[in-house]
C-alpha cells in the first residue's frame, strides 16, 4: 500500500465511531460543512440524535453524548475546548459562535435520587448565539442563556441568563461544620 493511501485510510479510522457510522449510513447524526476535531474528541450516542452545524473547533478530550433519544444541536462556527462534556437525554441546544472554555459541563438531566437512584428527570439547555462560557462552569438542566452573555468561571447556572449579561456564581458558603475525632 502506498504511504498516501496508508496516510488517508488512517485519517478515515482514526475519526470518532460514530462519524464512521455516519458516513456508512447508520447512527443519527447529520454535519455540516468542514469541523476541525482534534485527538481523542468523541461524540457517544445510545438512541440520540445529533445536528453539527459547519465551521465548528472540538479541542482534544471533548465529549459529546446523546442519549435514550436525547437530542444535542450545535450551530456554526462553535468552539469547545479541552475537556467540555455534553450529554442530552432530551435536547440540549447550542446557537451559532458560541465559545465553551476548558472543562465545562453541559447536562440536561439530574439522577432521580428520590426514586432510589432509578430514572432520570430531564429538561432542556438553550444557549444562544455569541454566548462565551468560562472554564469550569457547570450548565444544569432548564437553563437558557440569552443571546451575548459571558458566563463566569466556575459559575454553576440553572435557569434564565438574559441577553447581553454577565453572569458569575455565588461564593462558596459554610453548609456544615464538624470537628475532628
Amino acid at each position: 500500500m502506498s504511504t498516501k493511501v496508508s496516510r488517508t485510510v488512517q485519517k478515515v479510522f482514526s475519526l470518532p465511531k460514530c462519524i464512521i457510522y455516519h458516513m456508512m449510513g447508520f447512527g443519527h447524526i447529520k454535519i455540516s460543512g468542514l469541523q476541525r476535531w482534534e485527538r481523542g474528541f468523541k461524540i457517544y450516542f445510545d438512541g440520540g440524535y445529533f445536528n453539527i452545524g459547519s465551521g465548528c473547533n472540538f479541542r482534544h478530550d471533548a465529549q459529546l453524548r446523546a442519549l435514550d433519544g436525547g437530542v444535542v444541536r450545535i450551530g456554526d462556527k462553535t468552539f469547545m475546548n479541552n475537556n467540555v462534556c455534553i450529554t442530552a437525554r432530551n435536547k440540549i441546544t447550542i446557537g451559532n459562535n458560541v465559545k465553551i472554555a476548558n472543562n465545562v459541563v453541559v447536562i440536561d438531566h439530574d439522577h432521580d435520587y428520590m426514586n432510589g437512584n432509578k430514572g432520570y428527570k430531564v429538561g432542556s439547555v438553550v444557549i444562544e448565539d455569541g454566548v462565551w462560557i468560562g472554564a469550569n462552569a457547570v450548565i444544569l438542566k432548564d437553563t437558557f442563556i440569552g443571546k451575548n452573555s459571558v458566563i463566569g468561571a466556575g459559575s454553576v447556572v440553572k435557569g434564565v441568563v438574559p441577553s447581553n449579561t454577565v453572569f458569575g456564581g455565588e461564593m462558596a458558603s459554610i453548609i456544615k461544620k464538624f470537628e475532628l475525632l
